[in-house]
């Protein structure tokens, strides 16, 4: 369930939201509304919503500087509101969409799923790097996102990673693949303070299985099963001060 509050002055606007929410987008849980946002504020320091319908024309403050005199947005936004005008600042301000009133229950259930994905998304990227920020103690595997679903996967099995667009082919002993659907640039993040290095904008390398390593304008190595990678210049020199040569 997607835990969502509402902020509009009007209570017809917040009754109609909340009435379709229940009949055609049955994933929001309505946590709380307010009025205004004095009362915006303390809703979401008390319920702390994954979701905020908002409004932006209010008596006092708009949706749009309260969103300003956040010090950090800890949830999502869907502008509900009766102007066109202030679309583009609101996508400034990362909202996930823009409805304008009166709001179709099609265009309600779109917003909400790409809130869904973006939920997922990140609940995903917590998952790899509770696993990664746990090896050397008690864990030794990856969570890989795959397709459908997560794979579990020894660190020592990784041979190479290879981006391919957004997705990454994990290169594994045994002439085994696996394809995650993540950047190669998220797993850098996770696994840079392990034996993996990144040679190259296409590839990260478990250093444990490196064979050999050719001179050249930025060299090459040479992996355990037989691949030759190429370094890249601006990556030459850390790269060498890691295996210390």
């Amino acid at each position: 369930m997607i835990r969502t509050a509402i902020v509009d002055d009007e209570i017809k606007g917040r009754l109609y939201l909340r009435q379709l929410c229940d009949r055609f987008v049955p994933e929001i849980e309505i946590v709380g509304e307010a009025a205004n946002t004095i009362e915006a504020g303390q809703l979401v320091e008390i319920q702390k919503p994954d979701l905020v319908f908002l409004d932006i024309e209010m008596p006092g403050q708009s949706g749009i500087d309260w969103l300003r005199s956040l010090p950090q947005i800890q949830f999502d936004v869907i502008f509900v509101t009766a102007f066109n005008q202030y679309a583009v600042e609101a996508f400034r301000l990362g909202a996930v969409d823009y409805l304008l009133k009166p709001v179709h229950a099609s265009d309600l259930q779109e917003a909400v799923k790409r809130v869904e994905k973006k939920l997922e998304t990140a609940g995903e990227k917590t998952v790899l790097k509770s696993l990664a920020q746990n090896y050397g103690q008690s864990f030794s595997r990856i969570s890989i996102p795959a397709v459908n679903g997560f794979e579990f996967i020894d660190f020592k099995d990784i041979i190479y990673m290879e981006s391919e667009s957004n997705y990454t082919t994990f290169h594994l002993i045994g002439n085994h693949k696996i394809t995650a659907t993540r950047t190669l640039g998220e797993f850098e993040e996770l696994l840079e303070r392990y034996q993996f290095f990144r040679l190259h904008k296409s590839f990260i390398v478990n250093l444990n299985y490196i064979r050999k390593y050719i001179k050249g304008d930025g060299g090459m190595v040479v992996m355990e099963n037989g691949v030759e990678i190429d370094v890249s210049r601006r990556r030459k020199e850390a790269f060498l001060e890691r295996l210390k040569l």
